[in-house]
């Protein structure tokens, strides 16, 4: 299964939601119980944007914990949480009708909303356990408009305790550009455990890698309590920490995949880390003109909720898109 982001503005997209989230779960080898209520979830939460933002973005992401329903919006967002969830609840000034019933129908269920800003609702089937040593991690994914897929991509791997994730961006849009991001990636996953520079000087010199990438590698290194950071061209990264402490880990300019490595520093970037740190990367079809502070609360909910969001609300909608958000994790 392909991860989507559908813009819901037409009756048309509500159809198209529940189409396309059906099909993720059969695909995903859900029981047809399960698969007849992520249909349910699905026209609920692409309608509610329809009639009470007047549209938004509905993404599906096979996650690391299960199958994700992400709707978000830049709407009126809920004066009420509590009582947009009871059945029935709808006022024009709110998205309410059904969130009561999506709750039910999923297993985790998590909603973030800022009045005068939007509203983000996560609707989650559990597949498998977590793998990631209590490290979390949200998605969403989007193909830039005309293609069937995304040049973005990203994907974790755990080596004994060494959590390394990688976010990329091939450059243009595409197939081809699919296949230079999963070139990129093909090297995490083929040797997790060895060190940044090496991944991106493997990275570097394969041969099958013609058009390149733009590269953002983290290790979390979980016994030590330490973050190790390279990027290499425009993806953002940011650290989030305790008391509201943030930095932008600053990539150098650059492409992955050509052997242009002449003038890159060495050594990657050295942080702390533990239970309460976040950070929070995307491509370039994000704008990077967002704070956090000015979102109060968010980074109590559900990483797949926060990456939601930041789409929902900085989204360019002509590129490509992919948000990692990335939170936690135990010591090993």
């Amino acid at each position: 299964m392909r991860d989507t982001v559908l813009p819901v503005t037409e009756p048309v997209h509500v159809g198209q939601a529940r189409s396309l989230a059906t099909t993720a779960a059969r695909d995903a080898g859900l029981p047809s119980a399960t698969v007849d209520r992520i249909a349910i979830a699905a026209s609920e939460l692409a309608t509610n944007l329809l009639k009470y933002a007047r549209g938004g973005l509905f993404a599906i992401t096979r996650g690391p914990l299960g199958l994700d329903l992400v709707a978000a919006d830049r709407g009126p967002g809920l004066r009420n949480v509590d009582e947009s969830m009871r059945d029935g609840f709808s006022t024009t000034g709110s998205m309410g009708t059904g969130l009561g019933a999506v709750r039910r129908l999923a297993d985790e269920f998590d909603l973030y909303s800022r009045l005068g800003s939007g509203t983000a609702v996560l609707a989650r089937w559990l597949i498998g356990t977590p793998h990631w040593r209590g490290v979390r991690v949200g998605s969403v994914l989007f193909a830039a408009p005309g293609e069937s897929v995304s040049g973005d991509g990203w994907t974790a791997v755990d080596a004994d305790g060494l959590v390394t994730i990688v976010l990329t961006d091939g450059l243009g849009h595409g197939p081809a550009a699919a296949a230079a991001s999963a070139a990129a990636i093909g090297h995490v996953a083929a040797d997790p455990g060895a060190s940044l520079p090496v991944m991106l000087a493997a990275m570097d010199e394969d041969p099958a890698s013609s058009r390149g990438s733009a590269v953002a590698l983290v290790q979390l290194d979980l016994a030590r309590g330490t973050l190790f950071f390279s990027g290499v061209g425009n993806v953002t990264a940011r650290l989030l920490g305790p008391g509201g402490t943030r930095e932008t880990l600053v990539s150098v300019p650059g492409i992955v995949g050509r052997r242009q490595r002449r003038g890159r520093r060495a050594d990657p970037l050295v942080r702390p880390w533990s239970a309460d740190s976040w950070l929070i990367m995307h491509t370039d079809g994000v704008s990077e003109r967002w704070n956090a502070a000015e979102w109060p609360g968010l980074l109590g909910h559900d990483p797949a909720t926060v990456a939601g969001w930041l789409l929902g609300q900085h989204i360019r909608w002509r590129d490509d898109a992919c948000v990692l958000a990335i939170a936690g994790g135990e010591a090993s």
